[in-house]
């Protein structure tokens, strides 16, 4: 591999798993995963928990609802965080890769792609 600009041969692959849009993508589908499994959660936890509630009547229900909004939305929240964050990862790199160049010159910092 020789670098398209300097004819340099001290040439790397960059590691696309370590780049910023990789992380970038992990932070911004990991909010927007916890963010609908929070509302998501909540809103099945909070009709759960009533319904196990109606056992001990109209106050039960009260008290099931708040529980079950509580338990649902942090349990369904950090689950939808979690995979939102690897979801996101992954994307980052894929248009990391496809988008940006995949060799740099370490005589000229150029960036390249293979030519075929």
């Amino acid at each position: 591999m020789q670098c398209p600009k300097c004819g340099s041969t001290d040439v790397i692959k960059r590691d696309h798993a370590d780049q910023t849009l990789n992380k970038v993508g992990g932070v911004l589908l990991s909010s927007a995963g916890a963010t609908a499994g929070t509302v998501g959660g909540a809103a099945s936890g909070a009709s759960i928990g009533a319904a196990i509630g109606t056992v001990a009547g109209p106050l039960g229900v009260i008290v099931g609802g708040t529980i079950g909004t509580f338990v649902g939305a942090i349990g369904v929240g950090i689950t939808g965080g979690v995979l939102g964050h690897r979801f996101g990862k992954k994307a980052g790199g894929v248009v990391d890769k496809n988008v940006f160049y995949d060799y740099q010159c370490q005589n000229c910092k150029h960036r390249f792609n293979e030519t075929k």
